[in-house]
């Protein structure tokens, strides 16, 4: 598996690339995430957490060897994506993401999507790529469904979030799965 990830990544439409730690972009990110609270709050447990501007400096400054990529279309940034939970000797990881609803309905995310699988399948080494979703987030089912994830299993209450214990739904994609129709 690959040990350092590239700074930018060129796909249909869109961009994925890393910010420098600056508090301008931290504010940029900020006010994304204030935007969509309500919108993220039920599947991103990290939402409350984000308070300030500079609360995202620290995320910003660990992107540098991460797989992890801000999305950028019409030249601005209006999502996140990434691989977590890496398993470097299992050659695995799972695949995070949101999207600004003000750009949703375009096609971003499927597109940053595909192009972070086809470097982690072609280039990175990995076999597997998991996707865990709620079973109520209608828009990322529909993303794994249309990446061609297989639903593997139902894990049950799994995750605590706004205190309450939610089910996940776990998907997957083999390296001899990919690029198949």
């Amino acid at each position: 598996m690959i040990k350092t990830f590239p700074s930018e990544l060129v796909g249909k439409d869109i961009k994925l690339v890393k910010l420098a730690p600056t508090i301008e972009n931290a504010k940029i990110i900020f006010d994304i995430i204030d935007a969509n609270r309500d919108e993220f709050r039920p599947w991103l447990e990290w939402t409350d957490f984000v308070k300030k501007p500079e609360d995202e400096i620290p995320v910003l400054e660990g992107d540098k060897d991460s797989p992890e990529w801000f999305v950028l279309w019409n030249k601005n940034i209006v999502g996140r994506i990434g691989l977590v939970h890496l398993s470097k000797s299992n050659n695995f990881g799972e695949v995070g993401y949101w999207l600004d609803k003000r750009a949703g309905g375009h096609g971003i995310m499927t597109n940053a999507f595909i192009l972070l699988e086809k470097n982690a399948f072609e280039n990175w080494g990995f076999n597997r790529i998991e996707v865990k979703i709620d079973p109520d987030n209608v828009k990322s089912l529909g993303v794994a469904r249309r990446m061609g994830y297989t639903k593997e299993a139902l894990l049950r209450q799994d995750h605590f979030i706004n205190g309450v214990y939610r089910d996940t739904i776990l998907f997957s994609k083999l390296k001899s799965e990919y690029g198949r129709k």
